[in-house]
Order: C-alpha cells, then structure tokens, then sequence
C-alpha cells in the first residue's frame, strides 16, 4: 500500500476510533445517571461526559476513557447533585406548565398561548442554563451559587454562541428523530459533545487565563492558569 493509502486509512481509523469513543461515553452518560438514581445522577454523568469530550477534541487518545469519565464522575457527585437542584425544580415546573397548557387548550381558553409562551421561554432558558453550568462545571470548580450566576450569565451575554448552541440541537434532534437508531448510541453524548464545544470555545474567548471571579480552573479540559474575567 502507497503512503497515500496509509495515510487515507489513518484518517478513517482515527474517525472510527472517534465514534466508538461517543458510543462509549454514551453508554457511560446512561450508566452513570442511572447509577446516581437519575436526579442525582444527571449532572455527575453530564460534567464527566463533557469533560471526556474535551479532552477528545484536544486530541487525547481515548484509551482510558472509561477510567477518566469513572474519575471525574465520582470527584464531585455531591457538589453535582447540589448543583443540579435548582435545574430539576425547573423542570418539573416546566412540565407542570405544559399539562396546564393542554388543559387550557383543550377548553379553547386565550390563558392556553400565555402559557405556552412562558412554555418555550422557560424551557429555552433552562436547558442553555443547564448546558452552560455543564460546560462551567468541566472547566471550573466553585460553589454551587457561583455556578448559577455565571449559568445564567453565559448565554445572555453570549447572544452568538446561545443561538449556535440552539440550532445546534435542533439539528440533532432532527436527525436522532429522524434516525431513531442513533438515540441509543449518541443520543447524549453528541448533543453533549457539541454543545460543550460552543460553550468552551466562548468560555476560552472570555477567559483565556481559565480563571472567573469565584471560580477555580479545575485543569480538567485544558492546562490550568491564572487570571480574571468580568462579564
């Protein structure tokens, strides 16, 4: 086989090598989250997914991905969950919402568009909060109220990245709808992967020196330093 061919087959293998990681840290986001009840064992699976992630697009081998997603699951799943609390609270008023909606909406009443607006505001909001403390949670370490702050900061300040990470997950859940096969093989560890890009990627532009008033760099996704940044 020429070099062309060695190097064409490299390619491949190294893509096939990378798809096999994402089946693998799905299956470990669903072990993991299962493993923690679900309520608590959300977050942990999340922040230890994205972080494995990272350290996939920095090009690290995957070779010790189980032992590494393991790692950084157990290090923090009590200040996880905690975190995780005011994320679940508003889910569940979120659902609450969506039944009275239906309700309102079958008797024709004009309170059913109210509510359905306050439906994908809070909805919209929640989950790039909650993807946001993900990817703030990869990269740093802090209290829980430090984290909701800059949960709630991140996408409001970051208009650009917010709506890429939108569209972003539109189009994944089109194509995991639209081949339902792929749920159970990447149905969160893709979304998890590209949203933790985008937010990583706008976290390094605000913060280069990885360090935010109150939180500490966790040297998880990339090397530690030092440094401030004010949103």
């Amino acid at each position: 086989m020429n070099d062309a061919g060695i190097g064409w087959a490299g390619r491949v293998m190294t893509w096939l090598r990378f798809a096999v990681a994402l089946v693998v840290l799905n299956l470990l986001f669903v072990a993991g989250t299962l493993a923690g009840l679900v309520v608590f064992g959300l977050f942990p699976a999340a922040v230890a997914t994205s972080i494995v992630s990272a350290r996939l697009r920095a090009g690290v081998a995957p070779d010790a991905l189980v032992r590494d997603f393991f790692t950084a699951y157990r290090a923090q799943f009590r200040h996880l969950a905690v975190v995780a609390l005011p994320f679940h609270l508003a889910a569940v008023a979120i659902a609450l919402d969506f039944v009275a909606f239906q309700t309102l909406a079958a008797t024709g009443s004009a309170v059913a568009a109210v509510l359905l607006a306050i439906f994908v505001a809070s909805t919209v909001t929640t989950v790039l909060a909650g993807l946001a403390a993900i990817s703030i949670c990869a990269r740093y370490r802090a209290t829980a109220p430090a984290t909701w702050r800059y949960a709630v900061a991140l996408p409001l300040v970051s208009p650009g990245t917010s709506v890429s990470v939108l569209l972003s997950l539109g189009v994944l859940t089109y194509l995991l709808m639209a081949f339902g096969v792929l749920v159970p093989l990447v149905g969160a560890s893709v979304p998890l992967f590209v949203a933790g890009w985008l937010f990583d990627t706008r976290l390094s532009a605000l913060d280069p020196s990885r360090e935010l008033p109150g939180l500490r760099g966790v040297g998880t996704a990339a090397p530690s330093r030092t440094g401030q940044l004010a949103f």
